[in-house]
């Protein structure tokens, strides 16, 4: 673990918003590195998306919200798959 990887853990337990993010920006990473492993372009997964090319680029730069419909999307279009794990398990009702 790296030095700022060690410190945005820390700081995550201390900081609810800072940990959202973090969270956030590490599933999008983890997105990206995805659509590389898959040898796809911002253009493929944007077709598969029926997107454009720059909103693909926007949402990866994160100057675009992903909402989770658009992330799942997104995973299938890549191969990959997103698991969704509640902050507080017991505090879910069914």
């Amino acid at each position: 673990m790296t030095w700022i990887q060690k410190y945005a853990e820390e700081r995550s337990v201390r900081d609810p918003e800072f940990k959202a993010a973090y969270e956030q920006e590490k599933a999008l990473l983890a997105l990206v590195r995805a659509r590389n492993v898959a040898r796809l372009s911002q253009k493929d997964v944007a077709e598969a998306l029926r997107v454009s090319q720059p909103y693909i680029a926007a949402v990866e730069r994160g100057s675009k919200p992903m909402s989770l419909s658009l992330m799942v999307r997104y995973a299938n279009a890549v191969g990959a798959t997103v698991e969704v794990t509640p902050a507080n398990p017991k505090a879910i009702h069914l």
